[in-house]
């Protein structure tokens, strides 16, 4: 029963270190005897139990017994761990588990909605060496690289109440109108350099505002970070 409960299989380790601790060389002889010998009427008493509330009481008295022998030999800091420690540290433990069950890290999202939309995102009309082009975003005066721009439209198709999505030209640049129930069209046109993508204008209703300067291109990467972040977070994305 112990070793397939989770629970009660880290609280039998966390008993078997606070043991070898009871046992160390800075307990006195005596102590140690008598400790050795609650642990053998200890078992017994665990062994005889038929269930794991029994089990799980059987492991509060002996940690808490150990902890009351040792208190008064052992000084600075120890690595016994107190039964309601060991509670804490499991419910954190079988938290993080469940966690990880029902999120996914922001990579494993946008690989899924990759292959999820990949058609629709084939469909808007932009080239193969667009779509696996790297987009650079405007991170304080530094660029940095987000992910091609195959999946960033994947994401944005995951937009609520989203309506369209279409591929626009714009004075030679290529980029893509946005629009959603009750707000006017949005999106972003991006210059081209060599497999990479560096957005260069916003979509505002019927207009295209062009970034020339700095603080522009920065506004242009917050604003696109704010759809896919969204979608992303919105996702059962773990917080890294």
């Amino acid at each position: 029963m112990i070793c397939s409960d989770h629970k009660l299989s880290r609280l039998d380790d966390y008993l078997s270190q606070n043991y070898k601790i009871a046992m160390g060389p800075d307990m006195p002889e005596e102590a140690k005897s008598k400790i050795r010998k609650s642990q053998i009427d200890w078992l017994n008493k665990r062994n005889a139990c038929t269930d794991a509330q029994c089990i799980e009481r059987m492991y509060s008295k002996q940690m808490d017994y150990l902890w009351n022998e040792c208190f008064d030999h052992l000084s600075g800091k120890i690595e016994y761990i107190k039964f309601s420690e060991a509670i804490d540290k499991i419910k954190r433990d079988l938290a993080s588990q469940e966690y990880n069950k029902t999120h996914k890290t922001p990579e494993e999202v946008i690989r899924e909605l990759s292959t999820k939309n990949t058609n629709k995102v084939q469909q808007l009309g932009f080239n193969n060496k667009q779509l696996d082009s790297i987009l650079f975003l405007d991170g304080f005066g530094s660029y940095f690289e987000y992910h091609t721009l195959r999946e960033s439209l994947s994401l944005i198709y995951e937009l609520p109440d989203l309506t369209s999505l279409e591929m626009i030209n714009y004075k030679g640049y290529a980029g893509f109108k946005i629009k959603t129930t009750g707000r006017p069209s949005s999106g972003f046109i991006f210059r081209e350099e060599n497999g990479e993508i560096y957005l260069n204008g916003l979509v505002s209703g019927d207009k295209v505002i062009e970034a020339t300067t700095e603080n522009d291109m920065r506004e242009l990467a917050r604003i696109f970070l704010s759809y896919t972040g969204y979608v992303i977070d919105n996702n059962n994305s773990k917080d890294l």
